[in-house]
């Protein structure tokens, strides 16, 4: 029969390191990251809610008075993007949770279950306590920012702008010629039409530039499993060199 190595069979406990105690230290680490993940996601989508409620409170506000100004809904995309970056920021913990605990499924549990199978990732365990001895986040904060911009932002975008554009339209009353509604963009003295309209258009294709060329989440995900396997391929080399790339 043949040796199992331990580096490749998760069956096999580290040198120096008893079975129970390994099995049972993985199960428990499991669970903690499951639970952090979920963690995050109830974060993830309390930061969405928020923006959502934000966004239809100061449509309605805002719709409801002629005398409300129509910088208000200028406000409010302010704020969702507040919200926006925010959001990034949490869906990158959920990325990294979602990270290792993907590592440790398709390595450990599924090799548990499918012992006959090779692990195609035989580095999985050097990779997860470099991690969690020195946690990285695996996506960048503008990644995240553009994925939650294409899932769910993009859209509050749009509806903010259709309610300002209907409300310099409709108070106080429907504009009798086109020069008259560019003039009703004006913040005051503040601000001229030709800035507010020049900031909110490049905003808004800004908004959909960058969502349009964001990959999909399946698209992020077979990304990532490319960059474990290089990483991978990388702790192979360094403990044998003599490994082919």
């Amino acid at each position: 029969m043949t040796e199992r190595d331990p580096l490749v069979d998760p069956c096999v406990p580290p040198a120096g390191v008893e079975a129970n105690a390994y099995h049972t230290s993985m199960a428990h680490m499991y669970r903690g990251e499951v639970q952090r993940m979920t963690v995050w996601r109830q974060r993830l989508d309390t930061t969405s809610n928020w923006a959502i409620l934000l966004t239809f409170g100061m449509t309605t506000f805002a719709l409801g008075s002629r005398d409300v100004p129509h910088y208000i809904l200028l406000l409010g995309l302010a704020i969702i993007s507040i919200c926006l970056v925010i959001e990034a920021r949490r869906y990158r913990h959920l990325h990294h949770s979602e990270w290792r605990v993907a590592l440790v499924e398709h390595n450990y549990f599924a090799r548990l279950l499918s012992p006959g199978d090779s692990t195609p990732e035989p580095a999985w365990r050097r990779m997860l306590a470099k991690d969690l001895e020195h946690p990285r986040f695996t996506l960048s904060w503008f990644m995240a920012t553009r994925l939650r911009l294409r899932k769910n932002y993009l859209m509050l975008v749009y509806f903010i702008t259709a309610a300002w554009l209907t409300k310099v339209f409709m108070h106080p009353h429907s504009p009798a010629t086109l020069r008259e509604f560019y003039d009703r963009l004006a913040l005051g003295d503040l601000f001229s039409s030709w800035f507010v309209a020049l900031t909110a258009g490049l905003f808004i294709l800004c908004c959909t530039g960058l969502a349009a060329l964001t990959p999909t989440e399946d698209s992020l995900r077979e990304w990532s499993r490319s960059v474990r396997r290089a990483s991978n391929q990388a702790e192979i080399l360094k403990t044998d060199p003599s490994e082919p790339e």
